[in-house]
């Protein structure tokens, strides 16, 4: 079955895990000019700055540790050795691929059936035992876990998070000073964040990106589909309420990966040589 709405290549291909696909405009962020009556949007941000630590690593890394931790209070990681020693090879090979450098990059399994995967600021990454279940090959694994890389190297959590904070401790100067106090407001952000998830555009970057990132590892560049695909077919109850509520439809991304596809993406949608090698971390 076609999973895109066009001819793919006939023959497959081995993709390198080097330059040959590019990442659109990567961690850039557009800047807005300032007309009368505005907010002064450069003050904001530099607050925004005071506030996280100027942005550095070690703040993002920090506030994803304790957003993970009330995560893995309600959902501990999975006893699963081997699964999750293989989750962690095939995340840490697709990071390679990205333009951070700064970050420690971790994944794991929870253990629940809900099907959803997330990431936390600073390069946690987990998926749910109930979407590992669901996944087909190591193409779809790796499509899934791009994405979510996608979201850390654009920092699409972090800078939600560190926009909130400012406004929850906006004139509270001891709170600021206090770190127990902002990790309080970090936990609690992030636990907001995970349940009315970021806005629509975001996920669909993070489709668009993660796709490249998978293709530059050398994995079917149509994957993330057939799993959009699979997701389409299941109905909505407690194993999937919270990712249907918290990501555009099924339908719609596909038809976004659809129209952002090139020549490039096309050419890399095959199987890869490692699709069967999930079978093996059941």
């Amino acid at each position: 079955m076609k999973r895109f709405a066009f001819v793919f290549a006939a023959c497959a291909i081995a993709v390198p895990a080097s330059a040959q696909f590019s990442l659109p405009d990567l961690g850039k962020t557009p800047e807005s000019g300032q007309k009368s009556g505005q907010l002064d949007l450069g003050g904001i941000i530099g607050q925004v700055k005071e506030l996280a630590g100027n942005q550095s690593a070690d703040e993002e890394a920090r506030s994803g540790d304790t957003i993970a931790a009330t995560v893995f209070g309600a959902a501990p990681s999975w006893r699963n050795p081997a699964a999750q020693t293989y989750v962690n090879l095939v995340g840490r090979n697709l990071a390679r691929q990205v333009e951070r450098k700064d970050v420690q990059w971790r994944f794991a399994i929870l253990d629940t059936p809900s099907i959803n995967a997330m990431a936390f600021p600073g390069g946690i990454v987990v998926i749910t035992r109930g979407l590992f279940a669901l996944l087909t090959s190591e193409d779809e694994l790796a499509a899934v876990l791009a994405h979510e890389i996608a979201h850390v190297n654009r920092r699409h959590q972090w800078k939600v998070i560190q926009q909130q904070k400012l406004v929850a401790l906006a004139g509270n100067a001891v709170a600021k000073s206090d770190p127990g106090r902002t990790a309080e407001v970090v936990a609690d952000l992030g636990t907001k964040l995970i349940a009315r998830g970021l806005d629509k555009s975001a996920e669909f970057e993070a489709d668009r990106d993660g796709t490249v990132i998978a293709a530059r590892a050398g994995y079917d560049s149509s994957a993330l589909i057939a799993v959009m695909e699979r997701l389409k077919a299941l109905k909505t109850g407690a194993d999937t309420a919270l990712l249907f509520s918290t990501h555009p439809s099924p339908e719609d991304r596909i038809a976004a990966l659809t129209a952002a596809a090139t020549q490039e993406i096309e050419s890399a949608a095959e199987p890869s040589a490692a699709a069967a090698r999930i079978r093996t971390a059941r």
